[in-house]
């Protein structure tokens, strides 16, 4: 049985008590005196609570004063939900103090060794880098290098111009014009509908992956309206901020970029597969008087192509750094140490996006759903009250009646 029937039972149990007693007895005398007087204060217990219980989210008997609490100060107890939820229980401090303690960069390396990250990283940098690569404008491209191909070209036989070219590009100030192409691009690619799609795919299998050790998880989510789509709106916002700041320059993170960028240049330079390839091209290369239209064609054929040969290389080298960050403890560290503080950072420069995702989710409750939510979240609680107003009534009414006679018994009223 319900709570509310129960309370309703008891009440009426008391009213009916109350009625049978009073024509039985008058109201006064003996043990029906007792049992009345135990009934009345029931009723009157229960009625009570049942009024002030249904006052918090109705009309009682079409009475407005004071009562229908919770939709008359909605607006106050929002906002006070929404204060509550993102200033303490969420606040930056509370979130940061629970991530600190979690060893971000094991779960990232369980997640990439063993539970297929590292496939979907590779499908991920192949297709940004393939995307990247296939806008990339190699007509412009090879106008800016060039001149440097020439200055090579006019000094060395081909087999050494083309990787001392590759290691001139890898200094100042090429990798700055490579650097910035190449985050162009990429903001570019990131906005596209296919790697949108794709960024889709991924944060819906993280979600999946996130949420089925834990209920909970999936309803705070859900609370908070942190839809598929909605966190890819925030991420793809994130990683478009973030590459402006890298393509405005100077930062440490840009100068990683460049580094990176360096190194794979150089390796490119002393790939064995690379300068075969170089030395098949060599007759053609010195007859082509055009350096800028075989430059663009070399890039169209080889960077652009089905199989393109920096491809292998790109996965072996995601698999050297991933192999590597299982084992070395310093990379672990200092990984954890990005993470945690990127994600305090980050959730400290929008903590400002919780208080408006609790409360876009809020506004979405009409006042009658939010009282019906309400009420069904905490109505059984509420019954047990008006249950115990009865119970409580009964004993103090009991115990007043035996009061009164042993007073008058003691002194002959």
């Amino acid at each position: 049985m319900r709570k509310k029937n129960k309370a309703n039972l008891a009440l009426g149990i008391s009213a009916a008590g109350l009625a049978g007693t009073m024509a039985m007895t008058g109201g006064n005398g003996g043990v029906a005196g007792l049992l009345y007087h135990g009934f009345l204060a029931a009723t009157i217990g229960g009625l009570a609570d049942w009024f002030a219980v249904t006052a918090i989210f109705h009309r009682p008997l079409g009475i407005s004063y004071r009562t229908d609490i919770l939709r008359r100060n909605r607006g106050r107890i929002m906002e006070a939900m929404v204060s509550f939820a993102s200033d303490d229980l969420l606040s930056t401090r509370n979130i940061m103090s629970i991530v600190r303690d979690q060893p971000l960069s094991d779960l990232l390396i369980d997640y990439l060794v063993h539970r297929g990250g590292r496939a979907k990283v590779h499908e991920t940098a192949e297709a940004v880098l393939l995307q990247a690569v296939g806008e990339l404008d190699t007509k412009t491209v090879a106008e800016e290098i060039t001149p440097a191909v020439r200055k090579g070209l006019s000094r060395m036989t081909i087999e050494d111009v083309v990787p001392e070219l590759l290691r001139m590009l890898a200094d100042e100030p090429y990798t700055r014009k490579l650097s910035d192409w190449l985050l162009s691009i990429g903001k570019r690619s990131l906005l596209s509908p296919d790697f949108q799609q794709i960024l889709l795919e991924h944060i819906r299998a993280m979600r999946e992956q996130y949420e089925k050790d834990s209920a909970g998880r999936a309803l705070l989510l859900s609370s908070l309206g942190l839809s598929d789509e909605r966190l890819l709106s925030l991420l793809t916002g994130i990683l478009e901020r973030r590459m402006d700041e890298l393509l405005s320059g100077g930062s440490e993170d840009y100068g990683a970029l460049k580094a990176g960028w360096e190194t794979m240049l150089r390796a490119f330079s002393r790939d064995p597969r690379f300068l075969d390839l170089l030395r098949e091209r060599r007759e053609e290369l010195f007859k082509q008087a055009d350096l800028t239209e075989m430059a663009a064609k070399w890039m169209e054929w080889n960077l652009k192509g089905e199989n393109p040969f920096w491809l292998s290389r790109l996965h072996a080298f995601i698999d050297a750094k991933i192999d590597k960050l299982a084992v070395s403890r310093p990379w672990q560290r200092r990984l954890d140490a990005i993470l945690k503080d990127f994600i305090g950072s980050e959730l400290e420069r929008h903590h400002d996006v919780i208080a408006a995702l609790i409360r876009e989710r809020l506004a979405e409750f009409s006042d009658d759903a939010l009282v019906n939510f309400v009420e069904n979240k905490v109505q059984d609680d509420l019954q047990m009250i008006r249950i115990n107003g009865s119970i409580v009534g009964a004993l103090v009414g009991i115990g007043l009646y035996l009061v009164v006679c042993l007073m008058e018994r003691m002194w002959g009223l």
